[in-house]
């Protein structure tokens, strides 16, 4: 068995999770070009496709794994999908998440944790929530990645499937990237599937990590960003880096008022509350960094966990509004 998760890996993921979650909507956006749809992880449990590599990393786990606790780290996605899983397995939780985390997101944790999962605030940045994380793993606590796992990678390869499924004469898919981990299982489901397909990964200019991978860059991490849940650098060794490297056909960076301008395009058009990291694909778009060129798209929108006074700047609405 390869330490790379396999369609394989994926098909059994998409039949582990079929009991639990439904398949996201694929809907059309002709506003952004003929035959461009998006792929809603907004709907998904917990409003984001991190339920998918967490659920299924936590049905993976064999007893012995699972009563030893979970350690995590999160600034707030993958904390809400492992607060989630581990209340569904009947496992605790201890989920490290920065200082700077939205409310929203700490308060999910406890909410869809229901005492099986306590959020840690500790550290200013997702890497330094990581490295305490880590410690307290050595310490005997089950380690989770939420990128740099296989069966968190095939969780979300399940999208890939889902996407080919629904829509077979997809030519291009946009997916935000940040660790990888959602990339990586997604186009890998794509390549195996039909290699044909071009798979683009999307991230801010904040959170460059994986676009300086690919493209041999050094632009610096900014931490203040919309995309928060993009932000953080790559494990090192984290097999996503190679799998990127073998799938993916660029990545591509989007501004912050780029991706403020695609949340208010999503919000008024489309009618849908995206979060910054969820709305890069669209940014991109929008702002011609992919070409809307009548190619079948899909884009990946990742997550809708955006907090009230952030959404309330983006769409510029007066204070108390």
């Amino acid at each position: 068995m390869t330490d790379h998760p396999t369609l394989g890996d994926i098909v059994r993921a998409r039949q582990r999770l079929g009991d639990h979650l439904r398949p996201t909507p694929l809907e059309d956006a002709a506003d952004l070009g003929a035959g461009t749809f998006l792929k809603l992880e907004n709907a998904n449990r917990t409003h984001s496709f991190k339920i998918r590599g967490a659920l299924n990393a936590m049905l993976s786990l064999d007893e012995k794994a699972l009563a030893r606790g979970i350690v995590a780290a999160s600034s707030g996605n993958f904390a809400m999908a492992v607060a989630y899983a581990a209340r569904l397995c009947g496992a605790s939780a201890q989920i490290l998440m920065p200082v700077t985390t939205p409310k929203k997101k700490v308060s999910g944790v406890r909410r869809y944790g229901a005492g099986a999962a306590e959020a840690v605030l500790f550290g200013d940045n997702f890497d330094q929530a990581e490295a305490e994380a880590l410690r307290r793993a050595r310490g005997g606590l089950t380690w989770l990645s939420p990128y740099n796992d296989r069966r968190v990678i095939a969780g979300a390869g399940t999208i890939g499937v889902e996407i080919t499924s629904e829509l077979p004469r997809v030519e291009r898919v946009l997916v935000p990237v940040g660790g990888g981990g959602l990339i990586s299982g997604v186009a890998t489901a794509l390549k195996e599937l039909n290699p044909a397909v071009e798979v683009i990964g999307v991230s801010a200019e904040s959170t460059p990590a994986m676009f300086n991978v690919f493209h041999d860059s050094d632009r610096p991490q900014v931490w203040d960003t919309l995309a928060e849940a993009l932000s953080g650098d790559i494990e090192p060794g984290s097999m996503t880096v190679p799998i990127c490297r073998r799938y993916l056909d660029d990545v591509v960076l989007v501004a912050e008022d780029q991706i403020a301008s695609a949340m208010r395009f999503l919000v008024d058009v489309q009618g849908c509350v995206v979060e910054g990291g969820g709305a890069v694909g669209v940014a991109a778009l929008l702002q011609g960094k992919v070409p809307r060129d009548g190619k079948t798209t899909a884009v990946v929108v990742s997550g809708g966990n955006v907090d009230g006074e952030t959404l309330r700047r983006v769409l510029q609405l007066p204070e108390g509004a």
